[in-house]
């Protein structure tokens, strides 16, 4: 059964593909999608004025 994530941190750029050390977030595994979107709605929504830090929603197979 697919698991879902929200993972991220600070970016230098938008070509950069991983966060830069130390800045790194992981949460989940979460059921749902809705579950993930929650909480990635609420960890982004303190985040609002830093423009380079990102989350993402993934899914796991």
């Amino acid at each position: 059964m697919a698991k879902f994530y929200v993972e991220g941190g600070i970016f230098k750029d938008l070509a950069d593909p991983a966060p830069q050390p130390g800045t790194e977030e992981s949460y989940g595994p979460f059921d749902t999608e809705g579950e993930a979107d929650k909480v990635w709605r609420a960890r982004m929504s303190e985040k609002i004025d830093i423009c380079n830090h990102r989350l993402r929603v993934y899914r796991r197979d």
